[in-house]
Order: C-alpha cells, then sequence, then structure tokens
C-alpha cells in the first residue's frame, strides 16, 4: 500500500480535482484522473501556490499496490 496525494477544492456538487495542462489548470471530477502528488507535503506545496480563491487543499490517496 502507498501513500498518494491529490489537489481538491470543495464545490456544491462535490470534489473537484486538479489537473495541470501547459497553459492552464482544469478541475474535474474524477479523482482517478487528476494529478497525484508524491507525498502529502507536495500536494499541499501545490495547493498553497494557487490563488487565494480557489481554496484548494491537499487530500491523501491510498493506492493499494497490485500483486
Amino acid at each position: 500500500m502507498s501513500c498518494v496525494a491529490v489537489v481538491a477544492r470543495a464545490r456544491r456538487t462535490g470534489l473537484e480535482f486538479l489537473v495541470r495542462r501547459r497553459d492552464r489548470l482544469e478541475w474535474i471530477a474524477a479523482e482517478g484522473d487528476a494529478d497525484v502528488f508524491r507525498s502529502l507535503r507536495d500536494a499541499t506545496r501545490a495547493a498553497m501556490t494557487l490563488p487565494g480563491r480557489l481554496r484548494a487543499f491537499a487530500l491523501p490517496v491510498i493506492r493499494h499496490a497490485a500483486g
């Protein structure tokens, strides 16, 4: 089992997850398609560098290793 993290924000419809494209940020509903960070610290750092109006946060994700 390994711990990774994503950056998320809360919306009325539920959580949205960060995906960084070449020249812009996108927010998607599918956690599985979100950018994955190697640690909660890295995800927190990415969330804190976003503009304050986005109010994003780091969210740990537990993934079970296959095998």
